[in-house]
């Protein structure tokens, strides 16, 4: 069974990927209680795209989280506001890994590690995660740009290094890491991923 994210990178954008601390730093941090309502929306609106698809009612989502309608739309004004939270949640394990990655000492092993621990996201998981990027095209937009954020970093750190094949770029990267398969086994999920990497490792570094 294969995972394959597939949307496009605008690999122009590489040197943007940044946030405003300023601005974060500013806002209000919301309360213990308002931040767990928020979790048990976003993870019931994730089971119930799981098995609905994005076109679901949000009544259904906050039946599903044990919550009145007036709490749901609280957090989350629209559905588009949902979706975004909940391709968030989505991509987090991957963006724990890179996250990981960019602490590590060495640039190949940095991207080494982003991209295997990025690319094994569940089929049914990763079929929905692409339903609901293209609900719209902020849904779209905001998956591209969690898909940026993700592969970017590593990407941009190894080509410095000279430990990137000559003419890739990030779109590249992410395209292969569309492309990657979540295999039956653990050997031939390694053996996919050895290709893959091959591929894009430079062999002078």
């Amino acid at each position: 069974m294969g995972v394959e994210l597939s949307f496009h990178v605008n690999a122009k954008s590489e040197s943007c990927y940044h946030f405003d601390m300023r601005a974060a730093s500013q806002a209000p941090a919301p309360r213990k209680d308002q931040v767990r309502n928020r979790q048990r929306l976003v993870e019931a609106a994730m089971a119930v795209f799981l098995e609905h698809g994005p076109d679901v009612k949000l009544d259904e989502v906050a039946r599903r989280a044990g919550m009145a309608a007036s709490s749901l739309y609280r957090h989350f004004p629209s559905k588009e506001d949902l979706i975004d939270a909940v391709l968030t949640e989505m991509m987090r394990p991957a963006q724990e890994a890179a996250d990981r990655a960019a602490l590590m000492p060495d640039p190949r092993e940095a991207f080494r590690t982003m991209f295997t621990e990025s690319c094994t996201m569940p089929t049914a998981e990763a079929d929905a995660f692409n339903k609901l990027a293209y609900a719209s095209s902020r849904a779209r937009d905001h998956a591209l740009r969690l898909l940026e954020n993700v592969v970017a970093p590593a990407t941009i750190r190894l080509r410095a290094a000279g430990g990137l094949r000559e003419g890739l770029t990030v779109e590249d990267v992410a395209m292969f890491l569309r492309m990657a398969k979540v295999t039956d086994t653990p050997e031939q999920r390694d053996m996919a991923l050895d290709v893959l990497l091959a591929g894009m490792l430079s062999t002078e570094s």
